[in-house]
């Protein structure tokens, strides 16, 4: 039972006195509380250990050697490196499955702590034998045999000790973390003040025994507290608890290691190339600028526990982020600019002298660190762990190998300005990422997602186009009835892309819940009734709709139906899948089946490799490509885009160009001399088509691996220059060199390098308002092969009678697009263009006389 309070409420204290802005800048600061406790937490805890760590090494500046500092700083490098690597990922894996873990946490996390601790002992050995055999520089910094012991023992216990601090955020202990640490930096810091007034000279080993120290008590204490609250059960590792965590734990191992590598391994690259003492001035400089990158840090772990429970505020938590992480750290990092040496000169005036301008350069990098870390945590989110590690593995290795040139050169000065260089240019990959998401446009509210998939970047590269196939007549088919197949399908896959909604502007797959489909579906598909209908018509007409979020929209009626996909979803092949499965299951009145869908992220750069990679004889074949001309000055007038469409067919005209082909062309294929009758039913009506070449679709599937099936669009449109339009050889011979170069792979990795670097645009770009006032025909051409899949469709006419049509929803203004189809031994043609740039009824007369005598055309025009 419930009781309601009313109290009189101060003015000053009463939301509802608040002006308009006050009260929503409250209401936005709620919905985002936990961003601000969590990562408050673990910002408390950085900042805690940064200011603790100054005062250390400042502390350690003014009572030990410099050649001692930088052996020590060496050394707590190496430890932080190889622990970080011998976390293995257990650490991030710990703070997803923790929560969800009835029972046992303790013997998982016992007995991850074990695995990262024997892991980074063997690191650790690594790193010591590396030493000794290769880097003279790192040899003098392991110091002797007791203190390179305590060095290894430092590794392994550091990445225990990270690798439990994780664990403690999984189990939303983060107070019991901060105790840790606080009391690490607070132990370490007094045993460096006890050693100072030793009457000895401190060494770089004693510098190391005082952090080693410190860890250990920590981890003493942090014990007795969780024994006191009663919170450790057994702690018996257990390594079958293991099990089924692998892959995840390598994914995010692999991320985490890729992104922590160069930062890590900067000061060892330091002392390596330049000195010891450097590396001191350096690795004071560096721990400022981690001060100010703890920000953005925290805050993008946070995203990631906070969103991978509620991916639908992914986009807020992001702006909000930003905000804060711009808002508050970006203009501190401008005042490190401009105070960088007096900065510096608290440590001494040789530090200020050897690394003031360096640090001026890493404050400079803020930006970089902030869009780096959203894009790891928007990763993660999203579920593109795998692809975020393999990128941060090449950025890491640019910034390390950047440091290593930098650092040969002769200056500390140097090394750090490659290595912003590197970050910036890193900063261009990764923000579209971010940015696409800041500017994602909200989930329509009624829209119940339960979760998204971000497009590959192949489907983001066709994102803007659209394709449309109309069949008919058919039996049993209605609108209803393809509802119901739609709504089985998203029953038995939700997550499928055809029952799914298309986020353009955050190219995402949204998926939504069955309430929510059913209302979805029934705009997705459109009945017009069982009267007759006009098919020419069903296809203009969703010509002209204006692209939305539907990637499958379906117009039914009169034995009809005209499906338009995007493009992002798939071409011909998949799209014909999808056709037939829909309209057998309509007519057999269930659910649609359809295999999920295989997303092949990588088959692109693999059938790259396999044309190129092992042959470098073709890369400069592979690499040169011929480009549209550039269209001619001519005079231009008014124009506005009206899309349209002409159709024909012909159930006897691909045997009369057989009989044509065997004697005047062997070998040349039927779409080749269909393309040079049109061109040619063009020239002969006036229409004097631009003759330098023409754009040729082509299906790059050819390329991948036998039993490699891409479930979406991959394909492309290379300009070719054949010696003559109107003639089948020279097109034949032409598109058969082309193909057989696989430059179509070379143009589809630069596309989705571009999108990479630039973004996918959401939409096409919109139409001029001028076009030329003497138009000439740019011809682009599409073989869809052979439909015989659809055969088993339940047609209502003999396969002369059947429409089937494929048909483009975007064209240039002075553009003429001719695809090509057969099925069931009927040739299928249909044309777009612009109706307010060509007189639709010369178009079509084009396309009667190529269906009529496409020989005589060809022999005319010779």
């Amino acid at each position: 039972m419930q009781s309601t309070v009313t109290e009189a409420v101060p003015e000053s204290l009463d939301p509802s006195s608040e002006g308009p802005g006050r009260s929503g800048l409250v209401t936005m600061l709620r919905g985002h509380l936990d961003l601000f406790v969590n990562a408050g937490s673990l910002m408390a805890t950085t900042a805690l250990t940064s200011l603790f760590g100054f005062a250390y090494w400042w502390l350690a500046a003014r009572t030990a050697p410099q050649d001692a500092v930088g052996q020590a700083s060496a050394a707590v490098s190496a430890m932080t490196l190889i622990g970080t690597i011998g976390m293995f990922g257990m650490g991030t894996m710990l703070i997803s499955d923790l929560p969800g873990l009835k029972g046992r946490k303790w013997e998982l996390i016992s007995t991850c702590l074990l695995v990262a601790g024997s892991a980074a002992t063997v690191g650790g050995l690594v790193y010591v034998a590396l030493a000794h055999l290769a880097l003279p520089g790192l040899r003098d910094a392991l110091g002797n045999t007791p203190a390179t012991v305590l060095l290894v023992f430092g590794i392994a216990l550091n990445a225990m000790t990270l690798v439990l601090d994780e664990a403690l955020v999984g189990l939303l202990q983060g107070p019991m973390q901060l105790m840790r640490n606080a009391w690490f930096s607070i132990i370490k810091l007094v045993l460096l003040g006890a050693v100072a007034l030793l009457p000895i000279t401190l060494t770089g080993s004693e510098l190391l025994l005082t952090w080693v120290a410190g860890a250990v008590l920590s981890v003493a204490i942090l014990g007795r507290a969780l024994h006191k609250k009663g919170m450790i059960d057994s702690v018996r590792p257990r390594a079958s608890l293991l099990r089924g965590r692998g892959r995840s734990t390598f994914d995010h191992n692999l991320l985490n290691l890729a992104t922590y590598l160069p930062r890590a391994a900067l000061p060892l690259v330091v002392t390596a190339v330049l000195s010891a003492k450097d590396n001191a001035a350096f690795y004071t400089a560096f721990m400022v600028l981690s001060f100010l990158a703890m920000v953005p840090g925290n805050v993008a772990l946070t995203l990631f526990a906070v969103a991978s429970g509620d991916k639908a505020a992914l986009r807020a938590k992001v702006r909000m982020g930003l905000l804060i992480c711009l808002g508050g750290g970006l203009p501190v990092s401008l005042v490190v600019v401009f105070a960088a040496k007096p900065i510096m000169s608290v440590f001494g005036e040789s530090y200020a002298e050897t690394a003031g301008t360096a640090l001026a350069i890493l404050a400079l990098t803020y930006v970089p660190f902030v869009f780096h870390h959203f894009f790891l945590a928007i990763s993660r989110v999203q579920g593109t762990v795998r692809g975020a590690g393999i990128f941060a593995v090449f950025a890491g290795v640019a910034e390390i190998a950047a440091a290593w040139y930098g650092g040969t050169r002769g200056s500390l000065t140097e090394l750090v300005t490659w290595v912003a260089v590197v970050m910036a240019v890193e900063t261009v990959l990764v923000a579209p990422t971010v940015l696409r998401v800041v500017f994602a446009k909200a989930v329509p509210e009624g829209e119940n997602i339960m979760s998204s998939t971000t497009l590959t970047l192949h489907e983001r590269a066709w994102l803007p186009l659209e394709y449309i196939r109309t069949v008919g007549p058919l039996t049993g088919v209605t609108a209803e009835r393809l509802r119901a197949a739609l709504v089985g399908l998203h029953a038995a896959d939700p997550t499928h892309r055809a029952v799914s909604r298309l986020d353009r502007s955050g190219s995402r797959w949204l998926h939504m819940d069955a309430s929510a489909f059913a209302a979805y579906v029934q705009d997705a598909v459109t009945d017009l009734g069982a009267g007759p209908v006009d098919f020419d018509a069903m296809t203009r007409e969703l010509q002209s709709e204006q692209r939305a979020h539907h990637p499958v929209r379906i117009l039914a009626g009169g034995g009809y139906v005209a499906m338009k996909v995007s493009h992002a979803y798939g071409d011909a092949g998949p799209v014909n899948t999808l056709l037939r499965e829909l309209i057998r299951a309509a007519g057999e009145q269930r659910a649609a089946e359809i295999a999920p869908s295989v997303r092949h992220r990588s088959a692109l750069p693999k059938a790259w490799w396999k044309q190129f990679g092992t042959k470098p004889g073709r890369w400069k074949e592979g690499l040169s490509f011929a480009k549209p001309p550039h269209p001619e000055q001519s005079a231009m007038q008014p124009w506005t885009a009206s899309l349209t469409v002409e159709t024909a067919r012909s159930a006897d005209v691909l045997g009369k160009m057989r009989v044509w082909r065997d004697e005047h062309a062997p070998g040349v294929t039927t779409s080749a001399i269909t393309f040079a009758a049109f061109t040619a039913a063009l020239q002969d009506l006036g229409l004097n088509p631009d003759m330098r070449g023409g754009t040729f679709l082509a299906d790059a599937r050819r390329y991948v691996d036998k039993g490699v099936s891409i479930d979406s669009n991959f394909c492309m449109g290379p300009y070719l220059a054949p010696a003559s339009l109107t003639d089948p050889q020279a097109i034949h011979t032409t598109l058969k060199a082309e193909l057989a170069t696989g430059r179509i792979l070379t143009m589809m990795l630069l596309r989705e390098g571009k999108i990479l670097l630039t973004g996918a645009p959401g939409m096409p770009d919109p139409y001029p308002s001028e076009a030329p006032a003497a138009p000439q025909p740019r011809l682009t051409f599409s073989n869809q092969g052979r439909h015989d899949v659809l055969g088993d469709l339940p047609w209502a006419a003999d396969a002369a009678g059947r429409v089937n049509q494929s048909v483009p929803t975007l064209n240039g203004p002075e553009g003429i697009t001719l695809t090509t189809s057969e099925m069931g031994g009927v040739l299928h043609l249909e044309a777009t263009f612009h109706a307010s740039t060509y007189d639709p009824t010369v178009v079509a007369q084009a396309l009667r006389m190529v269906c009529t005598d496409p020989a005589a055309l060809i022999m005319a025009a010779r």
